[in-house]
């Protein structure tokens, strides 16, 4: 465009305008959209989170109560309140998942079985990390269990592989459940896998776990050496 005159110079961009302005103007137009599209999903983002953190504090200093004391009927339903908002609002983060967890730890404390089973099965329905999967499906079983319907407990036991980190609450879980279905074989194999499986360090689970051994070992061994109907009748 060197060689060409000034007013050569002018009509050649004013024919590339007129060929190419409408996509320079709408390129412009989306650039500055996206970027005004971005910065307020972020601050949308931001907002949400901000929310969730405020109700789910709101809910920690609500369930917070001195120990020994019960929670009140009035905290109660503030409570169930706070974390129908966090279910239905955050369901996607970890503050509506821990809402729910914590509300079916309250409802057990409570004996209300049913809302327990139902907080823990919304948590597996959000399919949510795998160690909180994991926990949920162990505290489930458990619910369950405590309802009387010990094969479903089992069932909900086995859905899934148990990580590590969890064989052996896993184990204790299934071992509880065989016990109280009388298969006292099956109960003491659970629980010294249990007790394979536990880390060193937990030596409160250890005594614990060991206890229930011992609480079922006596009753197979007095079994077997229960003298037969022969060795009576001699």
């Amino acid at each position: 465009m060197s060689d060409l005159t000034e007013e050569e110079q002018l009509e050649a961009l004013k024919r590339w305008w007129k060929e190419n302005g409408k996509w320079v103007v709408t390129a412009v137009v989306v650039a500055v959209g996206g970027y005004f599209g971005w910065t307020t999903y972020q601050d949308q983002q931001l907002a949400k989170a901000t929310s969730g953190s405020a109700l789910y504090s709101e809910l920690l200093d609500t369930l917070r109560v001195q120990s020994g004391e019960a929670i009140s009927d009035e905290a109660r339903a503030e409570v169930a309140e706070l974390v129908s908002q966090l279910k239905e609002n955050h369901a996607d983060s970890a503050y509506g998942i821990n809402a729910a967890l914590i509300h079916a730890g309250q409802a057990v404390k409570d004996g209300d079985l049913e809302t327990a089973e139902s907080e823990l099965r919304w948590v597996l329905d959000q399919q949510p990390s795998e160690e909180t999967r994991q926990l949920a499906q162990v505290r489930l079983a458990r619910v369950i269990a405590a309802q009387g319907e010990l094969d479903d407990a089992l069932a909900a036991l086995e859905a899934g592989n148990p990580s590590k980190a969890m064989q052996a609450e896993y184990a204790e879980v299934r071992g509880d459940i065989l016990s109280q279905q009388g298969n006292t074989d099956g109960a003491i194999e659970a629980y010294q896998s249990a007790l394979e499986s536990l880390d060193m360090q937990q030596q409160n689970r250890q005594r614990l776990l060991q206890m229930k051994l011992d609480n079922l070992q006596p009753a197979t061994a007095n079994d077997s050496e229960a003298p037969g109907p022969e060795e009576n009748a001699s």
